[in-house]
Formats: structure tokens, sequence, C-alpha cells
């Protein structure tokens, strides 16, 4: 698969990867429209949000929808060919905020596109399956 990788700020290629493989609880998502995002721009431009620095190479991207193309052995509620839009702060489901509807207040909430986690300008993602959201197809 094509990415796009930063390498250092102001210096993005496309290069080939392997395409993911999804763990058992995630889902494997054809990446079809990505926007972008002030924070892709302030890490092309500076490297750094706060005491999020780049330090080795990211791919940014984090506002994403695409096509589930494969699914992990313990995801249900999701089939090929769902349409899915992905949350970007991905949290583990596993506090109380988490367990109670209110995974924005989860203290251990990691973004894509935040160093050290690779965003999805990319061709394929794989992500928790409980981090996504089904579209009308």
């Amino acid at each position: 698969m094509k990415i796009a990788l930063m390498e250092k700020p102001g210096d993005i290629k496309i290069e080939e990867a392997n395409i993911p493989e999804p763990k058992d609880h995630e889902l494997l998502v054809k990446i079809k429209h990505i926007g972008i995002c002030g924070s892709d721009i302030h890490y092309y431009e500076h490297g750094k949000i706060g005491d999020f620095v780049v330090e080795k190479p990211i791919i940014l991207g984090h506002e994403c929808a695409g096509e589930v193309t494969k699914i992990g052995k313990d995801v249900t509620g999701f089939k090929e060919v769902d349409l899915v839009a992905l949350d970007p702060g991905h949290t583990w489901g596993k506090c109380e905020f988490c367990l109670t509807g209110r995974y924005n207040l989860c203290p251990d909430v990691v973004f894509m596109a935040t160093p050290p986690y690779d965003g999805a300008f990319c061709e394929y993602v794989a992500y928790p399956s409980h981090m996504a959201f089904k579209l009308p197809n």
C-alpha cells in the first residue's frame, strides 16, 4: 500500500508499506476519504504541538472514513463493505469513563497522527472496532 510518510517537518514522501493485518478486536479499513486538520499542518510545519514532538517518521491524518475490508475474529456488529468513520481518539474501553459511555474523558486516550502513533494518510488502517462508527451505505 502507499503511505504518506513525514520523515521530518516539511518533508513528506510517498512510500510503499505492507497492508496491516487486523488484530482480533480490529477492523481493516480501506481509507476512502480524509481531511487535513490544523494539527496535521502544525506537525508538518513545526514538528510539534505542545509536548507532542515528532522524533521519528510519522504518518499524519486522522479525520477519516472508509470501507471495512477485513474483520478481526472477535469483532461483532460489522461486515465487510460497511462504511465507517474512525474516531481519531483511541481508548481502551476499560476505565470508568469508557465503561459508562464517556470515553472522551478517558485518561489513557491516544490519538491517530499524534506522536508516536501513526495516522491515516495511507491506503489501509487497522483500527479497534469499538472506535469505528457505521455510516449509511
